[in-house]
């Protein structure tokens, strides 16, 4: 499991986010025998913005963690809603993967415009990613390890790419390398959006949350100051699953791992 963040987001201003998340996250972790890394976003600077910096990130990710097959990324305005609910059971599993797979899912932009195209699906896929009303959202994804991803964390930041004058650029520039490359498709389980990426219920655009789904991602909320009561309302309705003491202890004694992975 990978989030980030650096202190400058707009969202981050809701009081005690950064230890709610951490609790959230690590509870999960722990409970179902999972690495956690938050990384300070800011430190993998590489002369892009630091959204770009998702790429270099899950590099150093898999590096760090060399036994792991896959990394879950989080952005950090995802709750997760329930603890009771593991990745192999719900998404990893053959079962499960094809049970959550979206075949032949129409593809939307991320300005809520339906494309002609639809999902080509792997069922072998290197990356699990949820489609919906809003494109494809890389707020929350699986990644798994392969030569196939070692060439996409270079493809997703190339520079050329980072030069484009997108609206959403580092989830452009994945849709980017969707839509215009077969070698992308061939290696990609598009997911329905409930499975890894529902949106909170005030926004318009795509699949949301409902009782018994793994997450809420409150994508498009930014810094608006309704966003402070939409996160606490959805932090109500969380599983409540007993938080570990240790975590309990990181977090009293000022210890927790917020923000401590840094570029090497």
């Amino acid at each position: 499991m990978l989030t980030t963040s650096s202190g400058g987001s707009a969202f981050q201003s809701i009081s005690g986010l950064k230890e709610m998340v951490y609790e959230n996250r690590m509870t999960y972790a722990q409970r179902w025998g999972y690495d956690f890394m938050w990384a300070n976003i800011t430190s993998y600077d590489f002369g892009a913005k630091a959204y770009w910096n998702k790429s270099p990130i899950l590099q150093d990710a898999f590096h760090r963690f060399p036994d792991v097959e896959w990394v879950w990324w989080l952005d950090l305005d995802i709750i997760i809603m329930n603890q009771s609910l593991d990745l192999q059971t719900h998404v990893l599993s053959n079962e499960a993967m094809l049970r959550s797979l979206d075949v032949d899912g129409i593809i939307y932009t991320t300005n809520h415009q339906p494309t002609e195209m639809k999902t080509a699906t792997s069922f072998n896929p290197d990356i699990l990613i949820a489609n919906g009303g809003w494109g494809m959202n890389v707020g929350s994804f699986l990644l798994r390890r392969s030569y196939w991803t070692d060439w996409l964390l270079e493809m997703w930041a190339d520079p050329l790419a980072i030069k484009q004058d997108w609206v959403f650029p580092e989830n452009d520039g994945w849709t980017h390398l969707y839509r215009h490359h077969k070698i992308v498709r061939d290696a990609t389980g598009p997911t329905k959006q409930r499975v890894l990426n529902p949106y909170h219920p005030k926004n318009p655009n795509g699949a949301h949350w409902e009782q018994g789904d793994l997450l809420v991602h409150f994508a498009g909320c930014g810094g608006k100051p309704i966003c402070k009561d939409y996160w606490h309302e959805m932090w109500e309705l969380r599983e409540k699953a007993p938080v570990p003491e240790s975590v309990r202890k990181d977090l009293a004694d000022g210890t927790a791992k917020i923000e401590t992975f840094e570029k090497g």
